[in-house]
C-alpha cells in the first residue's frame, strides 16, 4: 500500500500548463505515488492523475481542504510550473521517508535548494532550518509529513503570506543544501534566477529552448511571455 501521495498546487487559470507540465514530470520520473492535482472546477484529463476540486475564498483553505482528502501518510507537494529536466533522485525521496518514519517530529525535507542560513544536521544532503527562519513552510517541492502539512495550513492566507508566516516550533524542517547539479527535482531553479512562469507569463528564454528540445509544441502567446 502507498504511503506517499504527490499533490501539485494548481488552479483552474493554470489549467494550460498541465500537458507540459506533466508530460515531463513522467519523463523524468518513474513515479511510484497516486498523483493529485488541485483545481476550482477544471478536470485533469492525464489518466494517471487524479483532480482536487475545492473552491474556499483563500489558497490556505483551498490547499487545506486538498490536503485533508489525501489519505496517504506523506505528500511530496510542489506547483505546476515546475518543469523537469532531469532524472528525479528517487533515492534520496526513499531515504527523506525513511528518516521521518524514525523521528515523528520531522515536519519536512525541502528538495529546494537552501542558498542562506541553516544549521547543519545530522542528515546528509539536508540542512535544518533555524527557530525562527522564514520559508520554512514551502510550495517548492517538498516531502511533508500530511498531518503536520494539514495543520500549518489551517489558516487564511496567499501562499506568499504562508510561505512568510512563523512555522510550529514543535517541528524539525529540513532543507536540501548539496550540489547544485545534483538536485532531488531539476526544474529550473537556481538562486533567483526566472524560470518557468513568472507573473503568470512565460519565462521564454528558459522554456522556449527546454520545450523545443522536448519536443513540446505550446501557443506561448496564449499566456503571454514575461
Amino acid at each position: 500500500m502507498n504511503r506517499t501521495s504527490v499533490l501539485i498546487f494548481s488552479c483552474d487559470n493554470y489549467a494550460d500548463i498541465w500537458g507540459p507540465f506533466f508530460t515531463l514530470f513522467y519523463r523524468y520520473w518513474r513515479c511510484p505515488y497516486p498523483v493529485y492535482v488541485t483545481a476550482e472546477s477544471e478536470q485533469c484529463m492525464i489518466p494517471e492523475v487524479m483532480t482536487i476540486n475545492t473552491e474556499a475564498d483563500t489558497w490556505t483553505e483551498r490547499i487545506h481542504d486538498a490536503v485533508a482528502q489525501i489519505p496517504t501518510e506523506y505528500v511530496i507537494t510542489m506547483c505546476e510550473d515546475m518543469f523537469f529536466r532531469k532524472k528525479v533522485r528517487q533515492e534520496l525521496i526513499d531515504l527523506s521517508v525513511d528518516r521521518m518514519d524514525v523521528d515523528p517530529d520531522i515536519a519536512c525535507f525541502n528538495f529546494e535548494k537552501e542558498y542562506g542560513w541553516f544549521e547543519p544536521s545530522i542528515y546528509c544532503e539536508f540542512g535544518k532550518k533555524p527557530s525562527g527562519a522564514q520559508y520554512r513552510k514551502s510550495c517548492q517541492p517538498t516531502l511533508w509529513r500530511r498531518s503536520i502539512l494539514e495543520e500549518l495550513l489551517d489558516c487564511k492566507m496567499s501562499a506568499w503570506e504562508w510561505e512568510m508566516s512563523p512555522a510550529n516550533e514543535a517541528y524539525k524542517y529540513y532543507i536540501y543544501v548539496g550540489a547544485d547539479n545534483n538536485m532531488v527535482f531539476e526544474y529550473g531553479y537556481h538562486n533567483n534566477e526566472w524560470f518557468g512562469i513568472q507573473k503568470g507569463k512565460w519565462v521564454l528564454h528558459d522554456v522556449g529552448p527546454l520545450f523545443e528540445k522536448e519536443g513540446i509544441k505550446i501557443d506561448f502567446s496564449r499566456r503571454g511571455i514575461v
